[in-house]
């Protein structure tokens, strides 16, 4: 009995040393906040002995690429801003397992896009269209306000063949006028347009070097001003009193050798502390439901109703690339 507890107490031991000291690799998004990393490098310092590297991305497509080639030999053990529209793709592709971490309970039941916790939601933020107060005198109300042509030549919209919010506002057409009518609302859109740059960031450049009055982006886009330029210049539009509510996921990577690392990061990701920190890091709305916002988000949109009800992942997975081709003919 004394030789069975000895060897007990060697395999434990052993055990703590091989997570303690251990390096988790996370892999992320190159806007993720500088802030969030080093509150998590610290933590898992503090509560593990643990180094946390983190390798960003240019774009989660990268990303997700990436994480596919390691495929049974992974590199990274935690993943962190791949968007609801992926969940499909990593059950097919079985590149996650499933961790219900603590706090998961207070998250908001409508962002729970994976029940099982395949993937976790930590964050959200409304997709919708922003102006400049001092360049628009007349600011739209309706999506059909759009349309008007007192807004030629006035919106910059990224292109949704190559950037998220762009195929969020896409899915927001098809979720509002349905498939057989959200061509023709492109269509009439079209002349609106000013450019359809490849990405958010260049969108949101020539938003804010005043080339045009109108951008598609984030709800909270605003609040980042209002900390950063002390300004509240630039407001947010919620048009129709609904948007499309892009979240941002978490997953454990299948295979992982620091399970038990990669589980607590994941707590900590959903820990109040972090939650709340993302809002004026991120600009987005933390997922769990007590945590507290600050002064500047009472800039950012609300939007009453949420889209994403109205589309299935099951139906955007198995329509999208239609979808998307049948815009790009429409939009040539």
């Amino acid at each position: 009995m004394k030789r069975f507890y000895t060897l007990l107490l060697v395999v434990f031991v052993f055990c703590a040393v091989f997570v303690q000291g251990s390096e988790l690799v996370i892999y992320s998004y190159d806007s993720f906040g500088q802030n969030l990393m080093e509150m998590m490098e610290k933590h898992m310092v503090k509560e593990y002995n643990a180094k946390v590297k983190f390798i960003l991305f240019e774009d989660t497509g990268t990303m997700y690429t990436r994480l596919l080639m390691e495929k049974g030999k992974p590199v990274a053990d935690m993943v962190i801003g791949l968007d609801e529209i992926y969940l499909i793709d990593a059950k097919k592709d079985d590149v996650f397992e499933a961790y219900k971490p603590k706090g998961a309970d207070k998250i908001r039941p409508d962002l729970v896009f994976a029940k099982d916790f395949y993937m976790v939601p930590f964050d959200y933020g409304f997709i919708t269209f922003n102006y400049d107060s001092k360049n628009l005198p007349k600011v739209p109300k309706t999506h059909q306000d759009l349309l008007k042509s007192e807004y030629a030549k006035k919106l910059v919209i990224p292109n949704p063949m190559t950037s998220s919010p762009g195929q969020a506002f896409l899915l927001s057409t098809i979720a509002l006028y349905g498939e057989d009518n959200y061509l023709n609302y492109w269509q009439e859109l079209k002349k609106n347009i000013l450019v359809m740059p490849s990405s958010w960031s260049i969108a949101y450049g020539i938003y804010t070097n005043g080339e045009a009055p109108i951008v598609l982006s984030y709800g909270s886009s605003p609040v980042y001003h209002l900390v950063y330029d002390k300004t509240d210049r630039y407001q947010a539009l919620v048009l129709d009193n609904t948007a499309w509510a892009q979240i941002e996921g978490a997953g454990i990577v299948k295979g992982t050798k620091n399970r038990t690392l990669a589980r607590a990061a994941m707590d900590y990701l959903l820990s109040i502390p972090l939650q709340e920190a993302l809002t004026e890091s991120q600009f987005m709305y933390p997922a769990r439901s007590d945590a507290k916002l600050p002064e500047s988000f009472a800039i950012a949109a609300k939007a009453p109703e949420i889209l994403n009800s109205k589309l299935s992942l099951d139906k955007i997975y198995n329509n999208l690339d239609k979808w998307l081709k049948d815009w790009e003919k429409v939009m040539r």
